[in-house]
């Protein structure tokens, strides 16, 4: 896919003065190696520009004054199995994500003690979080309650159950209070409990290696390390985080007609619009999302 432009902006925690005529969606970075991203509005192809929002993630912009009458646009999504191939930046933004944050509350005592704990006499930043996602697996167990999106980390360690966000947000804190680099990934994922619907929402996580390489994991329906499976759609990157996200008045986002709050986190029962096109696994999978004007 030819990219028409790239915007990028200064920093994850910052605010943006950014504002344009533009219409963006988050398409996570899955598409910078062989998946694919098409759009069309109406019936005619667009090439769309992309912006990265540096936490690790890009969204697709739309010019509104590319659009005409009421078409739609459509988005469809080919995630392509492909061998691993890590995703990196600059070692020297570690100390970007090893800090806490209000829901990945690394400098909790609790948070602090237990990952010293976990990771007493191992050295590998690898083994580490292996040790530190095994950990999570064993300790929380899955369960839906209300407002469980607005639990922070340590929270979740002492209930000792919650959902996929609350074990990707502990991953996340006892990563960072062991000095590990780690952000949450939020997406979609395929078949939640039942085959036929691509339409729930998930949230994982990643850490980064000292050579600046990032390494997904989860917790729910794959314990992989290095995940790297087409049932994953990523979106949104940090999304606790992500000045994009927290900063939703600044931008007419594409997300607006997705079943969010005004701010993340997302509902539990978030349907965000996606249709499930084609299941032809192991190769690849092709979801769509069609925006109504």
């Amino acid at each position: 896919m030819i990219i028409a432009s790239l915007i990028i902006f200064s920093g994850c925690e910052k605010e943006n003065d950014h504002k344009s005529d533009i219409l963006i969606f988050p398409v996570g970075r899955s598409f910078l190696n062989s998946s694919t991203v098409d759009i069309k509005v109406g019936d005619q192809e667009y090439q769309a520009g992309y912006v990265s929002d540096s936490c690790g993630g890009y969204w697709l912009q739309i010019k509104k004054s590319d659009l005409s009458g009421n078409d739609d646009i459509s988005i469809t999504i080919t995630r392509k199995n492909e061998s691993p191939e890590l995703f990196s930046e600059s070692a020297g933004q570690r100390a970007d994500w090893m800090n806490p944050s209000y829901y990945i509350d690394s400098d909790n005592e609790i948070i602090i003690l237990k990952a010293a704990e976990l990771t007493t006499g191992i050295t590998s930043d690898i083994e580490k979080a292996l040790v530190i996602q095994q950990f999570v697996i064993g300790h929380v167990r899955m369960k839906q309650y209300k407002d469980s999106f607005l639990d922070k980390a340590s929270e979740t360690y002492e209930l000792g159950y919650g959902t996929c966000m609350n074990f990707s947000r502990l991953f996340v804190a006892l990563c960072r209070a062991a000095s590990i680099p780690a952000r949450t990934i939020w997406g979609v994922v395929y078949g939640h409990n039942d085959d036929s619907i691509y339409d729930y929402h998930h949230q994982w996580a990643e850490m980064m290696d000292p050579d600046g390489y990032w390494h997904p994991l989860d917790f729910n329906y794959t314990t992989n390390f290095n995940l790297n499976d087409v049932r994953y759609l990523d979106l949104i990157y940090a999304a606790e985080e992500n000045s994009v996200v927290k900063n939703r008045k600044l931008y007419d986002m594409m997300i607006e007609n997705l079943n969010y709050y005004n701010d993340y986190p997302v509902t539990l029962t978030a349907h965000m619009g996606f249709n499930f096109i084609s299941d032809n696994r192991p190769d690849s999978m092709v979801v769509g999302f069609k925006y109504e004007m």
